[in-house]
């Protein structure tokens, strides 16, 4: 299992919006994307990836769906990607090809994607960092 962290910097200060842009690179090559974060930052996604981007159609839902876009309170049982938006969150437990970690600029939150780092290397993941600038 890969896991990629997105480090935010620059131009890139909303994690919803890095998330936005993740899920519009991942699909369609990628049919089936959960994304993972709390009720009110799913309900803004859910709003941003009808509008963006723009000129795009993104087949998205909110919960346990057959949608090829899912946004979920919880990590479903498999996914070929998992944005996670919740660095407080539990690490998944299922099968999945890709997981993308989201790096706020909040000191604080940083502190908590250190230990996923940790935990994710423990568990044999193959891990990646990207800086967003």
């Amino acid at each position: 299992m890969r896991v990629d962290f997105y480090e935010m910097g620059g131009r890139f200060t909303d994690p919803l919006y890095v998330a936005g842009v993740l899920v519009s690179k991942a699909w369609p090559a990628t049919r089936d994307i959960a994304v993972v974060g709390s009720a009110g930052d799913l309900t803004r996604l859910d709003e941003q990836l009808w509008s963006q981007p723009e000129g795009r159609f993104l087949p998205h839902e909110r919960g346990p769906t057959k949608a090829p876009i899912r946004l979920l309170e919880d990590a479903p049982d498999e996914a070929g990607i998992l944005i996670n938006l919740d660095p407080a969150s539990p690490l998944p437990g299922g099968r999945f090809q890709r997981i993308l970690e989201i790096v706020p600029p909040d000191e604080s939150l940083k502190q908590k994607l250190r230990e996923r780092w940790k935990a994710w290397k423990q568990r044999g993941a193959e891990l990646q960092h990207h800086v967003l600038k």
